[in-house]
């Protein structure tokens, strides 16, 4: 899947938990580790957590794996990290159990339902996660989360946030009257799929970003990254990432400082 859609998940769930950082500035932050001024570190960490929680769950999608309390915990403790609470205690260990049996029933059975019915059951899990308030914050993101790792399973398009104000009102009201069809008859109008969401489209111009422009922009702020972390946040191979660092040596924007072990990269310029 794509990295940026992922980008465009977290940004979106995040906001709704109160962050600021738009999608460009979210894009710098979790693809080349450059934090933006005027944002504190709580929300920025939320965004880097939140995005290792989307990671694992694509992987548990991708490869099916069965839904079980341990599992969801485990994603909870990557994805709630920044929130600084235990993540394997939560409100109601049977409740949890009976969200992962019922998960795991509808992907059994998913290949019988229509479009229409997959997407019904995921706002139906997301309630379900919403409303049993498991964790002592964050039940919402988590809720998302899980709603989106259904819907990549089932080869849906991850549904976001259509109308943040709008969404919060449905939500908050299900779950106040603790009436789920509040919620499901009408997610439809608050959540849609990442291409229909404009606010979540990045700018033109902020697009297209070299990888050695990347490779400047990440060491300025990591001047001590290896090769590997290179290779690591960019997705691509350490000869690729070594063939971009000889150009820019020749170029003169970047320069070793001390030993290949125990040195630094020092970036003199960026374009």
């Amino acid at each position: 899947m794509d990295k940026l859609l992922l980008y465009r998940l977290v940004t979106a769930s995040t906001a709704a938990e109160g962050s600021t950082l738009t999608l460009e500035q979210n894009v710098r932050l979790l693809r080349d580790g450059i934090s933006s001024d005027g944002k504190t570190i709580a929300e920025q960490l939320m965004n880097l957590d939140l995005l290792k929680g989307y990671e694992a769950a694509l992987a548990d999608a991708e490869s099916h794996q069965m839904w079980s309390a341990y599992r969801i915990k485990l994603l909870a403790a990557q994805a709630l990290r920044s929130f600084g609470f235990d993540c394997s205690k939560v409100n109601g260990e049977a409740t949890l159990q009976k969200i992962c049996q019922e998960a795991n029933e509808a992907r059994m059975h998913a290949r019988t339902l229509k479009e229409d019915g997959l997407y019904s059951f995921s706002y139906s899990l997301h309630f379900r996660v919403s409303n049993a308030e498991l964790w002592p914050q964050g039940n919402d993101l988590m809720a998302r989360l899980l709603m989106n790792m259904l819907q990549m399973e089932f080869g849906l398009e991850p549904l976001s946030i259509r109308d943040p104000e709008e969404y919060a009102k449905l939500l908050g009201s299900a779950v106040r009257e603790d009436i789920e069809d509040i919620f499901t008859s009408h997610a439809s109008e608050v959540l849609a799929p990442l291409s229909k969401c404009r606010h979540l489209a990045l700018k033109n111009h902020e697009v297209p970003v070299k990888n050695s422009t990347r490779i400047l922009q990440i060491l300025s702020s990591h001047p001590r990254y290896t090769t590997a972390d290179l290779a690591e946040t960019l997705g691509i191979s350490t000869k690729g990432v070594e063939k971009h660092i000889s150009n820019l040596k020749k170029l003169g924007s970047l320069l070793r400082v001390g030993p290949d072990k125990g040195g630094w990269w020092k970036v003199t310029r960026i374009e």
